[in-house]
């Protein structure tokens, strides 16, 4: 009989599962600092209609990372074999993985859809208790905040074939381990190149053709006008609600400001100024989605309007000016 729980951090981000999940794990090792305050820069903003994700941090591939040791499997492998889910997934954590992977909220107990509706959703296992018959999970609950949980082994068996029949249009099984051996310095020279990308709205799916079409957004600091847009539009009553564009605003500023921190404790007191401004950007962006939130949960009572909307612009300009002298002071940086 096994009981094993697989450590997790606070996730430096966590507005998406997809990128939260990887950063919760990778972040159990305290050296993977660096590495993450050398990426997550980019942002895109999707303007297609029903996007699912219009608004969010662009990596190429958010499980890519030396602190990562991937495997990538999917639905059709695991059905393919014949292989037991639960059976799957208690190895795989037995060995020390985290599972990734989709279940149908219908079965899972920490969802808002349990024994209400079927959908697919994404979840992370990350233990197991043989003796009480129940999988450790981790991700967001009927409470709206991200956590562990449990499901039962019959739980989750019911909840992963339901997708055999329920619409499912995310098929991954990854499994996710620390590597142990990883290292990675604070990187200037990338930090300095996604600085310029970002001020430029660079498309920077571009770079990785190879793999897959270029994506079309609006990226970097482009991504404020279409993000103001929305806000005017959510004001006026022509959008509908959704957390998710100033959550991803404030986690990009939470996380320039650690970076501009992290930049000042490696070279000294040249980037404290800017770090200081980067702190307030990030005071700013907590507060404006922290209004919109207060102004749903109590029936939009609470202003939230054109002054609102126009803050974001002079955060763009403070932002714009920050980056800028960023990137002047890292310019001889290797």
């Amino acid at each position: 009989m096994t009981a094993k729980e697989l450590p997790l951090a606070d996730p430096i981000a966590f507005g998406y599962h997809f990128y939260a999940f990887p950063l919760a794990v990778m972040g159990t090792d305290d050296r993977s600092r660096d590495w993450i305050l050398s990426n997550y820069i980019h942002l895109a903003y999707d303007e297609s209609p029903g996007s699912p994700v219009p608004f969010c941090f662009c990596l190429y591939d958010y499980a890519i990372s030396p602190w990562l040791e991937v495997v990538r499997a999917n639905r059709d492998w695991i059905n393919g074999t014949g292989v037991d889910p639960v059976r799957f997934c208690r190895d795989a954590i037995d060995a020390g993985y985290y599972v990734y992977l989709n279940l149908d909220d219908y079965y899972v107990p920490s969802r808002p859809g349990y024994g209400v509706r079927n959908g697919s959703h994404d979840i992370l296992l990350c233990g197991l208790d043989d003796a009480a018959r129940t999988f450790s999970t981790f991700g967001f609950t009927k409470e709206d905040v991200i956590r562990r949980s449990t499901i039962g082994f019959e739980q989750l068996r019911l909840a992963y074939r339901s997708l055999d029949v329920v619409p499912n249009w995310c098929p991954q099984v990854y499994l996710y381990r620390v590597r142990q051996d990883a290292s990675y310095d604070f990187n200037f020279r990338l930090v300095r190149r996604s600085f310029e990308d970002y001020l430029n709205g660079a498309n920077v799916s571009i770079p990785f053709e190879m793999f897959q079409p270029a994506w079309t957004r609006r990226y970097g600091i482009d991504s404020y006008a279409p993000l103001q847009e929305y806000l005017a539009d959510y004001v006026a009553g022509k959008a509908e609600y959704s957390i998710h564009f100033l959550h991803v605003l404030w986690e990009h500023k939470r996380l320039m400001r650690q970076r501009l921190d992290r930049m000042a404790e490696l070279l000294g007191d040249d980037l404290a100024e800017l770090a200081t401004e980067g702190r307030s950007l990030e005071k700013q962006a907590f507060q404006l989605r922290n209004r919109m939130l207060f102004r749903e949960m109590s029936g939009k009572a609470s202003e939230f309007g054109p002054a609102q909307v126009e803050q974001l612009s002079r955060m763009r300009d403070v932002e714009q000016r920050v980056l800028e002298q960023a990137v002047e002071l890292l310019r001889d940086r290797r």
